[in-house]
This record gives structure tokens, C-alpha cells and sequence, in this order.
């Protein structure tokens, strides 16, 4: 089935019928059902106090990003989401690509690997060409790296270096590239990538495969406050590799961008959308 009318249309539209059907059902064991896009159910943890009260309320997160994501898919693609979380943008590429697509959700969070993101795939009947890869993705293979979890706030999980105070667990998880990852694929069309920190780790583990399928679009969010220095380099490389910077504005628009602009206003919301 195509995606709904509304989650391609314009960033009005896609809120408006999103929050109208947003609904909210507690299943017991800090678990509650809510409605993604208006379409799709989905659990999310009662504990967490950021992302899930927002998806029980409203039912899109950002809708610009979704807009922009959801106006490329096309039945078929093949497409990774690093930092998948509870899954949002899982389910809207994997609905998108249909079941002749495929789609790789990476998340290291043990619980959200483990519990959430089998638990909202099955809800949805996404049952082929979907898998879960519960690992960091960034520079390293076969390795074990500290990741850290975040009291109340399961969106902000990151590496050790890219923690915030408010850590209320460390733990070990394996990690891969996107290179070894997406190894043995014959196409890629799209990555997602929201590292909380780490951009440019998953960006230094995934060449070999932006040399493979240099017509794939890459999606990043940044985080200024967690990784300054490293971003304004990452942002000249991202260059001088070829990329012109893009990024997508809030109506859901792929705009031209320049460096020293990101760089002068870090409260902004920035995700690049970088494709040669």
C-alpha cells in the first residue's frame, strides 16, 4: 500500500490528521499503545518522559524530517535507519518500501532493540525485508564500546564521550560500520542517521558503501551542543568529498545550506540531506 495521503502532502496537514487520530492505551508493564502518522500502532515506554509522550499526543515527530523522508521512498528501496528508537522512521520506511524493499533499523538500546522494535514491526505485519540490528554503528567492527543510557529520556542515549549528566546506566554493546553492514547489498537508497553525537564515526565507517552507491541519499541529524569541533570538521570533509550541503527546512523542503550558517546557529534543528 502507498503512504497516506497526508504524510507526503505539506507539514500542516501531515500534524492536523496525525494528532486528530492520535490516540493512547496503557497495556500495563509501563507499556502504551499509541497511532503513528494517524496509521500505524505502535508501543512506547511510559518511563521515558521525551519522545513518547510526544508520539502518544501528537503522533508524528519531526514533521519536516518526516515530510522530507517520506516524499523520496519508493517500493523497492533499500534503506538503514541508525538511531532507530522505538522505530518512527523504521515504520515509515518500511511502509514506504513495501515488502520488495528492505530496511535495517540499528539500535543499540537493549531494550528498544529487544522489546519496542520487534513489538511495533509486528504490529504493523512488517515481517519481511525488515531486520533489527542491535549495535552501534560508527567507526569500529567487532568491537565493544560504553554506551549510555539516559533516566527519562530514551532518545538521547549516545556514546560515552556524548553523554549528558542526566546518565542513569553504562553499558557494553557491540558495534559495526555501515560498510560491513551493508557489505553483500546490491543497492542502497537511503540512510538515516541520528547518532546523537557520533555523526561523523558513522560517517568515517560507511565510505566504502558512499563509493559503492554514490546515488544514495544520506540523512543526518546534528547535534552542535554535544559535538561542535568535531561537526564543523565533519561538515568541511562532507564537502570536500563532494556533497553539497542540503538540509531540510520546516516545511519539510530540501534547501542549500552553508557551513558557517549551521555553525552560527546551534539551537536550530538541522538535518542535512546530502545526496551528490
Amino acid at each position: 500500500m502507498p503512504l497516506p495521503s497526508h504524510v507526503v502532502s505539506n507539514r500542516a496537514e501531515l500534524e492536523e490528521v496525525s494528532r486528530r487520530r492520535a490516540t493512547g492505551a496503557y497495556y500495563g508493564d509501563h507499556q502504551m499503545l499509541c497511532r503513528l502518522l494517524g496509521e500505524y500502532p505502535a508501543f512506547v515506554d511510559t518511563r521515558d518522559l521525551m519522545l513518547g509522550p510526544r508520539l502518544v499526543l501528537d503522533g508524528f515527530w519531526e514533521a519536516w524530517v518526516t515530510l522530507a523522508i517520506a516524499r523520496y521512498l519508493r517500493p523497492g528501496m533499500w534503506c538503514v535507519d541508525v538511531g532507530a528508537n522505538y522505530g518512527y522512521y523504521t515504520v515509515l520506511m518500511a511502509a514506504g518500501c513495501g515488502p520488495e524493499g528492505r530496511v535495517v533499523a540499528c539500535e543499540p538500546n537493549p531494550l528498544l532493540a529487544g522489546t519496542y522494535l520487534p513489538q511495533n514491526l509486528a504490529l504493523n505485519g512488517f515481517h519481511h525485508g525488515v531486520e533489527i540490528c542491535p549495535k552501534v554503528v560508527g567507526n569500529l567492527d567487532d568491537r565493544t564500546v560504553h554506551f549510555v543510557l539516559h533516566h527519562g529520556d530514551f532518545a538521547t542515549s549516545s556514546l560515552e564521550r556524548w553523554a549528558y549528566n542526566h546518565r542513569s546506566q553504562t553499558i557494553q554493546v557491540p558495534s559495526i560500520t555501515l560498510d560491513r553492514l551493508c557489505a553483500d547489498w546490491p543497492r542502497l537508497d537511503l540512510v538515516k542517521i541520528d547518532a546523537e553525537g557520533a555523526e561523523a564515526l558513522v560517517w568515517e565507517g560507511m565510505q566504502q558503501t558512499l563509493r559503492r552507491f554514490p546515488d544514495a541519499v544520506i540523512v543526518v541529524e546534528l547535534h552542535l551542543q554535544r559535538n561542535s569541533l568535531g561537526l564543523e570538521a565533519f561538515l568541511r570533509q562532507v564537502q570536500n568529498e563532494g556533497y553539497a550541503l542540503r538540509s531540510i527546512n520546516y516545511a519539510g523542503d530540501i534547501v542549500p545550506v552553508d557551513t558557517d550558517t549551521i555553525l552560527n546557529q546551534p539551537q536550530e534543528h538541522w538535518t542535512l540531506w546530502l545526496h551528490w
